[in-house]
């Protein structure tokens, strides 16, 4: 390890503290003794606003985790205003607070930016086709990030679930105690990513980088994160059923059975060779990663 990590704490803030993730980071933080956390919920931080920004992140941290967006991806079709300004300037006006700054920055990202079909699972340099107002604000706010000389790991993430806010297992959850049956899609395909496993791993990035500079170039660098293997909505839905011993029937329907106003993609099967490669990361399955967002949910 450096002699910083070993004698002095990282200083690490967490924008949208009071996501998915952003909880995930409250909640597993305390184990993690070399780092020091500042959480900034969008109460205290908007992080559309450019001096608020600057305020905050003039305090020198040693990393930035932005866990703020915009994901309501229906909305945003009508509220195109908001979402680029959380999506999108947010990440001018980061990058724009860092410079000339030793700070890292860490950025989440979306497989909504790939939206195509591979027919293998989508590596991060296949081709990019945004389709709406939610998948191009995550791209282009990617570009805003690159674009700058901010140290920067993006991590493109999918379906991603957690004990904490509002996610697809909460609500099949609630619909198996109210409903004798659920209609669910089983033509897209993909795999959830445990917000829990998602932070434990941009934490044991920062600890590898810490322990040896010599990963910052690999630290700076774009990445998929997902749970491991490939299922669908319906799957991920039935499965939920059983493992919660809930009556409720699980029906397999098409996306044209189920519109609405964003267009989602088919295949988000992300390749996870590259990080695993990189930083000996293991990522668990998501039907083990499924059963343990299930018990962490009260």
């Amino acid at each position: 390890m450096t002699e910083k990590f070993m004698f002095t704490k990282l200083r690490i803030a967490i924008l949208g503290a009071n996501g998915q993730v952003g909880q995930e980071f409250k909640y597993i933080g305390t184990s993690y003794e070399y780092f020091h956390f500042d959480f900034y919920s969008k109460q205290n931080l908007d992080i559309s606003n450019q001096e608020e920004v600057r305020a905050v992140l003039d305090k020198n941290y040693d990393y930035v985790i932005n866990c703020a967006a915009y994901t309501a991806v229906d909305k945003a079709e009508s509220d195109a205003e908001a979402c680029y300004a959380a999506n999108t300037s947010a990440c001018q006006n980061i990058v724009d607070a860092l410079k000339g700054k030793d700070t890292k920055l860490v950025h989440f990202s979306s497989d909504y930016v790939y939206h195509t079909y591979t027919g293998f699972p989508i590596r991060e340099e296949d081709s990019t086709k945004p389709q709406g107002v939610y998948a191009t604000s995550k791209l282009e706010g990617e570009q805003i990030i690159r674009a700058s000389s901010v140290p920067t790991l993006i991590l493109r993430t999918s379906w991603v679930v957690s004990s904490f806010g509002h996610n697809f297992v909460k609500t099949m959850l609630r619909l198996g105690n109210e409903k004798s049956s659920v209609a669910v899609v089983n033509d897209q395909y993909g795999a959830p990513t445990y917000a829990r496993h998602l932070a434990q791993t941009v934490l044991e990035i920062i600890t590898q980088v810490a322990a040896n500079p010599a990963l910052l170039s690999a630290f700076d660098e774009t990445y998929n994160y997902a749970n491991e293997g490939i299922v669908t909505w319906y799957d991920i839905a039935d499965r939920i059923m059983k493992e919660k011993g809930l009556s409720c029937l699980v029906h397999p329907i098409p996306t044209s059975d189920y519109p609405t106003p964003a267009a989602r993609p088919g295949w988000s099967v992300l390749s996870k060779h590259k990080i695993k490669e990189q930083f000996n990361i293991e990522i668990p399955h998501w039907y083990s990663a499924l059963k343990e967002c299930l018990n962490a949910i009260k």
